[in-house]
Parts: C-alpha cells; sequence; structure tokens
C-alpha cells in the first residue's frame, strides 16, 4: 500500500525531502545556515582573531575558527543528528498541524473588515514597504522573547528547553539543537505572529503590501543574519558594549544565556532586540569577558547524549512535572 498525503507526495519521497532539508538549509536564504551567513561570520570571527588572540600567540586561525575540541564533541555530534532527526519527525507527526501564515493574514483580514468595515490610508508603497518590514519583524522579536520567557519560566516547558541548554558546546548548528516540540511551537508562533501583522497591514493598506525582501528574505533577518548571528552559538567572545546591548543581543550575551552560572539563569533571553530584555528586567550587560561553561548540571538533565533521549527523556520529565506531586519525582530547576 502506497501512503500519499494532500500534495501528492508519497511518504517515501517526504522522507526522502526531509532527509534532504538540513543540506538544502546551507543554501536557502531563509534559513542562519545559509554559507554565506556562516562566512561572514567566519570573517567577523578572523577580526576577533586578529585583535584579540593572534597578538598572544594563543592559536591559528584555523585552529580559533574551527577547534577540533568542539566542531568533533559528543555535544557538537548530537546536534547535527538532531538536525536532522527534527527534519524526519517534522513530516511524520507536524505536517498534518502546519499554520498557514497566508490562512492566518486571511483570517485577520476578514475579521477586521467584518468588524471595521474597510479604510484606505493615503500612504504610498515605500512607506508602507518600511513600517511592514519593521512591524514584521519587531513583531516577531517581541513574541519569540515571549515564549522563550515562558520555556524557561514554565516547569513543564522548561523540560522540554532542556534540550537546547543541555549544549556543553556551542557551534552554529546548536540553534538547531532544540526539541521537536518546542520547533514545532516555535513554528506555529513565527506563522501566527506574521500572519496577524500581514492581515492588519492587509486592511491597512490594501493592494500595497510588500515587505523589503533580499534573495526573499525578509530584509532585517536577512541583515541580522549577516552580521555574525551564527556567533551567538559558537565560542568567539564577540560583545557590543553596554550601550548597544541595552538595544540589541550580542553573541557575547547569547552565550551568557547559555552559561551555567547561577548569575546567568534566565538572563537574556532576546532573539535579536535586548530592549525586551530591559524593558522586563532579564537583561545582563557584559562589563567584561568573563569565562564561560555550557550545559546543565547532571542533577537538572533530563537526557542522556542521544537523539532517542533527547527526545523521550524531557516528554517524560515534562509529564512528570504536571501530575500530583506525591506521584511526581522532583527536578531541580537551576534560576528558580
Amino acid at each position: 500500500m502506497k501512503i500519499t498525503f494532500n500534495n501528492g507526495d508519497s511518504l517515501v519521497e517526504m522522507l526522502r525531502g526531509a532527509l534532504r532539508e538540513p543540506l538544502e538549509a546551507l543554501l536557502g536564504a531563509d534559513k542562519r545556515i545559509f554559507l554565506p551567513f556562516l562566512a561572514s561570520s567566519a570573517v567577523i570571527a578572523a577580526i576577533v582573531w586578529a585583535q584579540r588572540v593572534r597578538r598572544h600567540g594563543r592559536t591559528t586561525l584555523l585552529g580559533f575558527l574551527f577547534p577540533r575540541s568542539i566542531w568533533l564533541h559528543r555535544s557538537a555530534i548530537l546536534d547535527y543528528q538532531i538536525l536532522f532527526a527534527r527534519a524526519l519527525l517534522k513530516v511524520v507527526l507536524f505536517a498534518p498541524f502546519f499554520v498557514s501564515t497566508i490562512g492566518v493574514a486571511l483570517a485577520v483580514t476578514r475579521v477586521l473588515r467584518h468588524s471595521f468595515g474597510t479604510i484606505d490610508t493615503s500612504l504610498s508603497r515605500g512607506p508602507v514597504a518600511a513600517l511592514f518590514t519593521v512591524s514584521a519583524f519587531v513583531a516577531d522579536d517581541f513574541t519569540r522573547y515571549c515564549v522563550h520567557w515562558l520555556l524557561h519560566r514554565v516547569p513543564w516547558l522548561w523540560e522540554i528547553h532542556k534540550v537546547h541548554h543541555s549544549a556543553e558546546v556551542m557551534t552554529p548548528f546548536t540553534l538547531h539543537r532544540v526539541h521537536p516540540l518546542e520547533g514545532f511551537a516555535m513554528a506555529v508562533r513565527a506563522s501566527i505572529t506574521i500572519g496577524a501583522v500581514t492581515g492588519l497591514f492587509i486592511w491597512m493598506f490594501p493592494g500595497r503590501v510588500q515587505g523589503w525582501e533580499i534573495l526573499g528574505v525578509d530584509a532585517v533577518s536577512f541583515a541580522f543574519a549577516l552580521f555574525g548571528a551564527n556567533l551567538r552559538h559558537s565560542q568567539v567572545w564577540w560583545s557590543y558594549g553596554p550601550k548597544l546591548e541595552r538595544i540589541f543581543i550580542s553573541p557575547a550575551q547569547h552565550q551568557i544565556h547559555h552559561s551555567d552560572d547561577p548569575r546567568h539563569f534566565n538572563r537574556n533571553l532576546g532573539a535579536a532586540l535586548a530592549i525586551w530584555d530591559w524593558a522586563f528586567g532579564t537583561l545582563y550587560l557584559i562589563r567584561g569577558r568573563e569565562p564561560l561553561r555550557f550545559g546543565l548540571p547532571a542533577e537538572v538533565r533530563n537526557h542522556e547524549n542521544s537523539v532517542v533521549s533527547s527526545i523521550v527523556g524531557p516528554l517524560v520529565a515534562s509529564v512528570r512535572t504536571l501530575v500530583p506531586s506525591r506521584l511526581a519525582r522532583p527536578r531541580p530547576q537551576p534560576g528558580e
């Protein structure tokens, strides 16, 4: 029996596509690990090496960019494995629950038109494009902060988020070291957020809604990825300084977020903008280089260093937090 899906593809074809997806991400401008984004981060890292490392004769540029102790660490290897596992599970488990950004946009437009009628402002396409691009980026960044805050503060969600924070070393691929449920939730969040903003703009500016794009990607997000976003998950310490870091999250600030030091728990939750951390009291400003260690203590981890364990373990731990306390096994919660 041949199993087919709504788009006409067989299960085997979809699984093959899922296995290709992580590799194709290297060639897609809508992915953080797009090769030009990785290259631009490498250039910035090389500048950091030339300014701060070379003078001390600590390591060569190649050794600085690609230390074997990091890229071949067992934690990094799990990152690569999870990247492929998530692609497969997305097809098998989550494809039927996909939320369409366009569907959300059309629904929001219909509701607004039904509730308030039609309007048509006098703004031309240029200002509308600028306003839409910035609004979509800010809204997406804010909802990402909100969900990230919940992932750290709600016990059963924290058990799921531990997969990401269990990374003992960081490479750009650690971005994708997340539990499939978290990845699905973030994808739904993005679709709803961008869809809602798009629907609002279609209602307010009919026929003129088009954002600024580069290679088919939102221009602001493209610029964020191009200017060193991949260094957030890396061994390269790059701080913007205390003034800029009240507005933008630097790679060093995100590394602080992954630190196992209790002073850093639940800090710097923002994705690109630090203004949310600043407003809600979770900002950690960097005053100088801090020695960092990544990962979770053994008593806090809820999975072993394997793909199956990293998927099943957090689910079991998450369920335990939801059952009555007399039946649950208590687990320490860092930062609480």
